[in-house]
This record gives C-alpha cells, structure tokens and sequence, in this order.
C-alpha cells in the first residue's frame, strides 16, 4: 500500500461558518495591524522632524544660536602662542647675539601673546545686537515656516477624509444601482417594464462602478500627496484614521474680520520682518561703528634659544625672557569714502527691510481676510446645499417607487439619480471645504487646530 495512503486527512468541511468567520476575522485583524493608521496630530508629530522645510529652517535657527554666541565671544580678549624652530646656513646675523656670523645657525622662539578690545566705537554691542535679533527673525521664520506646514497637512488631510466619504457613497450608489437592478429585472420578467428599461439601469450599474474606481484613484492620489508633505519616504504606504467631519459651524464663536486683522500682527510672519527692520539698523549703526577710533589692550610675554651662545637649552629659556605691554590706538583717516558708501547702503538696507514688513503686514492682512469671506460665504453654500440635497433624496426616493410600480421608465428615473449624486457630491465638496475655511479662521485667532482628526 502506497505510504500516502497511510496519512490521515484532515477535513474541514465539518467545520461551522462561526468559526471560518472567526478565522477570517483574525487575519484581518493581524493584516491590519502592521499597518498604522494615522491621525491628525500624528502626521503633524511626524512632518515636524521629517518634513526638509522645517528642517532647514530648523537648521537657520541653529545657526544664528551659533552666530549670537560667537558675538558674545567677541568681548573675551584673545591669547595664542606661537612656536618657531629654524636651521639657518650661510652669512648671517643671529638674533639672539646680533652677531655676523657664515656658520650653521639652529634656534627655538617662542611667545604668548595677549589681546584686548577696550574701545572699538561699540561695535561688539552693535555686533551682539545684530545677532540677538537675527535670532529672533530666525525663531520666527520657523515658526512661519511650521504653520505653513501645518495648514498644507491639515489641507491634504481632509483631502483624504474627502476622498475616503466619497469613495463609501460611490460604493453605496452603487450597491443601490444593483438592487435596483435586481428590482427591475424582476419588474421585467413579470411584464411589468420593458426590457428596454432594464439595460438603461444596468448601464447606470455600469456608471457607478466608474465612478467608484475614480474615487479609489482619488482616495491613493490624495495619500501619497500627505505623505509627501508629512515627509515619509516613497516606498512606505499610508492609511488614514477615518473620522466624521462636524457639519455645525458656529460663526458667533470666532472673532470678527476687524479683530483678526488685529490679531494678525501676533503672527510669527509679522514678527520675523519687524525682527529683520531691527536686525538692518543694528547693521547700520555696526557699519558706522567700524569706522571709529579703537584701542587695545596688547601683551606678549617671548623668548629664544641659539647654538651661537653658550648655555643649554633650559638656561637660555629663561634667560631671553622678552616682556612686553601696550597700547594700540587706530585711528582711521582716510578710508577712500568707504564709511560714506557704507552709511548709503546701510540706510537702504534698513528702508527695504521697511517694506518689506509693509509688505508682509498687509499680505497677511488680506489674506485672513479673505480667508473670512470665504468661509462665510462657503457656509452660506452648504446651508443651501443641504436643502437642495434633502430634496432631491425625497424625490429621489419617490422615483425609485415609481419605477419598482412601473409608473416612471428607467430614462426618467436615471435623470433623478444624476441630479442625487451630483447634489451629494457637491454637498460632500462644501462640507470639508467650509469646515478647512472654519479651521484656518480659527487658526489665525490663535485657537489650536482639531488635532483629534
């Protein structure tokens, strides 16, 4: 007998449909589980160490740290040695002895010296004020900076929501077209419809199934574009935590157009060009300040060593000891016009920095504002949307009864459930659209985003 003959077979055709649905069940639950679903405020967790934007700004911020302690070095004085061993060969006067000599010279010199800025027209003060405020103008542009990334998650996010409510009306349009199919093809047998009617309603079937595959393209479109911006790499995938958008919008809880205009002025972008208008004149007067007398502080404490005289190395070390103090005055007298052509530029510098915190001010200004007006008006737009929409249902609803009774054709029916698809289209568009237009009003006010998306 044949040894496959001998192993026992285990069949589980015994086994009931609780368990296959229990088996099915958990490897759904362990597929799912390998792959995160992220939320709102873990991409916004994430974008903040991952996105390149931020980082660079991040890396300006560091740099200008660096820079505003590097000028609070510049008041410390300065103290370096130096050492120098030479042979010399040929005729000669050693330094140590003064003496003329064509025999082969070897000598050691060695010195410590000492620096120190006691007046330098306050120009370290001006220099450590330049750096503070490019500081500040760098702390600002992040800022900036990771608001704007914040904004474009919170865009591409519900870019997400929208596609993913989108993609479960498809489905359910479609599986409603099917139904009603079935309805029709019943109608149809019992002579009630023509076969007329049921092609029509299948090619509907058809239409929805279209239009379910776009919005599955839609739905991995709009996740690869959060990933980019959240900053993961390609060959990773990204699933989104669904959640239901709120449909209420409170328009006496936010501030007024006048008050957030007001407001705007708080905003890092406001701040980091009032921050450069400062950092230009702290240049100018840093400028002017160079050209100014200076004095230092100077001492140098130096020796050498020769084989032209006697004693060994030790000896000579301490017995050629040079000590020196003083004083060193500059005094610029002519320097080509330079501080002239310097103060000219300085002051444009300074009248551009000007402008360009007008610019800035007034684009901000405008840009809440317009953020306000629409917003307003894309609540006004949902509002009527949702009555178009509640009656479009309703006649909707009252055609699918008609045709199941054979008082309305299936040409007559498709028009109705064109005009409901389009109608649950456009409401689902001014839902995600007015709640992004509510969030940034807030936002500008100073409230935190709804990061429990």
């Amino acid at each position: 007998m044949p040894l496959t003959n001998s192993i026992p077979t285990l069949k589980l055709s015994f086994l009931p449909k609780w368990v296959w649905a229990c088996l099915f069940g958990c490897l759904y639950s362990l597929g799912a589980q390998g792959q995160q679903r992220w939320t709102l405020a873990d991409c916004l967790a994430f974008a903040q160490t991952h996105n390149l934007q931020v980082q660079q700004a991040g890396l300006l911020q560091d740099k200008s740290v660096v820079q505003q302690q590097a000028a609070k070095n510049a008041a410390l004085p300065t103290l370096h040695a130096r050492v120098r061993t030479a042979g010399n060969w040929g005729f000669l006067i050693d330094p140590s002895t003064n003496e003329l000599s064509d025999e082969f010279n070897f000598g050691n010199q060695a010195a410590l010296n000492f620096n120190l800025n006691v007046v330098n027209g306050h120009a370290t003060a001006y220099q450590g004020r330049l750096r503070r405020d490019q500081v500040a103008a760098a702390t600002y542009d992040y800022q900036a900076s990771s608001n704007a990334l914040t904004v474009q998650i919170l865009n591409a996010y519900l870019q997400v929501l929208l596609g993913q409510e989108q993609l479960r009306n498809a489905q359910q349009r479609e599986e409603y077209a099917q139904e009603q199919e079935r309805k029709v093809q019943a109608q149809v047998n019992k002579g009630v419809l023509s076969k007329r009617d049921l092609l029509h309603l299948q090619a509907q079937v058809s239409a929805e199934s279209l239009l379910r595959v776009r919005a599955e393209n839609s739905v991995e479109k709009a996740l690869f574009a959060l990933a980019q911006v959240v900053g993961l790499p390609f060959n990773e995938s990204m699933a989104v935590q669904p959640v239901e958008i709120p449909t209420t919008w409170q328009t006496t809880s936010l501030a007024t157009p006048e008050a957030l205009v007001i407001s705007a002025t708080s905003l890092p972008d406001v701040k980091a060009a009032q921050a450069k208008v400062e950092a230009a004149q702290a240049a100018a007067q840093l400028g002017r300040a160079l050209y100014k007398p200076s004095l230092a502080l100077t001492a140098q404490l130096a020796t050498r060593t020769s084989n032209y005289k006697p004693g060994g190395f030790d000896t000579q070390v301490l017995d050629n000891l040079n000590r020196r103090v003083g004083l060193a005055l500059n005094v610029p007298v002519f320097n080509r016009f330079q501080l002239r052509t310097t103060d000219q530029l300085a002051k444009l510098e300074v009248e551009s920095a000007k402008l360009a915190y007008q610019q800035v001010e007034r684009d901000l200004k405008g840009k809440i504002m317009g953020v306000w007006l629409e917003y307003r008006a894309a609540a006004k737009t949902y509002q009527a949307l949702a009555q178009q929409y509640a009656l479009i249902s309703e006649e909707h609803r009252y055609g699918a009864k008609l045709l199941e009774l054979g008082g309305i054709s299936a040409v007559e029916y498709s028009l109705t459930r064109s005009r409901l698809a389009t109608a649950q289209s456009e409401l689902v568009l001014a839902k995600y659209d007015c709640f992004f237009k509510q969030t940034l009003v807030g936002f500008y006010q100073g409230n935190g985003l709804p990061v429990g998306l």
